[in-house]
């Protein structure tokens, strides 16, 4: 009889802290387009490897800015269906920093959706994207090289963090401290197309994503991802040194 009440006893304890382990789940909406889509894996290894309690979801359509998730329903009903803990918002590459209707669209619709994300009780938080590895050829004159592009793409997102009481993920600015520091390494953050991530660009953008939603210091991520033990350590000081304020 003693074995048995043992028994369910430790059934009834196992079973209650199982549940109130995934109670306290915490939950992270990731909404953007091919960059977030290049870095999701990444992302989810991190978070899998190196930390419990989390659920990531995505929603990252190719070529989609922030005013089609804005006017999307199914975007709309995705943030509606649960009350998430965060919110990640990723604008198109390119519009954010390029200036009149385009600059002025990235914040009409951040401005939007941070209103969507708290009414759900979410705290959103911003995606910045890095410059293109060469400038952008298809708008030369307003991006001719990365750090022209860089400068302008962050300082609109980190305006419309401030405007908005959003957090935001600097992964450009982490893009930014190894083109100063390592142009090597930087070099190798893209796909051959100067613009998407490679996997160094994506584990970057993972370690940054890290610190930014769990508040742990990315210097404690094991996983490397199959990446050069060296360059995995470089870029996860790179997501440190941006996440304490370091900028190019």
């Amino acid at each position: 009889m003693k074995t048995t009440l043992f028994f369910v006893s430790s059934f009834i304890s196992f079973f209650i802290s199982f549940v109130e382990g995934h109670a306290k789940s915490k939950t992270v909406l990731f909404i953007g387009n091919s960059y977030t889509a290049g870095s999701a894996y990444f992302i989810k290894e991190v978070f899998k490897h190196e930390t419990t309690g989390y659920e990531l979801a995505f929603m990252n359509p190719g070529g989609k800015d922030l005013t089609h998730h804005l006017a999307s329903e199914q975007t709309l009903r995705l943030i509606e269906s649960r009350k998430w803990d965060h919110i990640v918002l990723q604008g198109q590459s390119q519009k954010s920093g390029l200036g009149g209707k385009h600059t002025k669209e990235f914040h009409e619709a951040v401005v939007g959706l941070c209103k969507l994300a708290r009414k759900q009780g979410s705290r959103p938080c911003l995606y910045m994207t890095w410059g293109r590895r060469d400038g952008d050829k298809e708008n030369p004159d307003a991006y001719p090289d990365f750090l022209a592009m860089q400068k302008k793409i962050s300082r609109e997102y980190s305006q419309a963090a401030r405007g908005n009481d959003a957090d935001v993920a600097p992964v450009g600015h982490a893009f930014a401290l190894l083109h100063v520091a390592d142009k090597s390494i930087f070099s190798s953050l893209y796909k051959k197309d100067g613009s998407h991530p490679a996997p160094l660009g994506g584990y970057l953008a993972a370690c940054v994503f890290f610190g930014e939603i769990t508040g742990k210091s990315p210097a404690g991520i094991s996983w490397n991802a199959n990446i050069n033990p060296a360059i995995a350590a470089t870029l996860r000081k790179t997501a440190v040194n941006v996440l304490v304020g370091d900028t190019f």
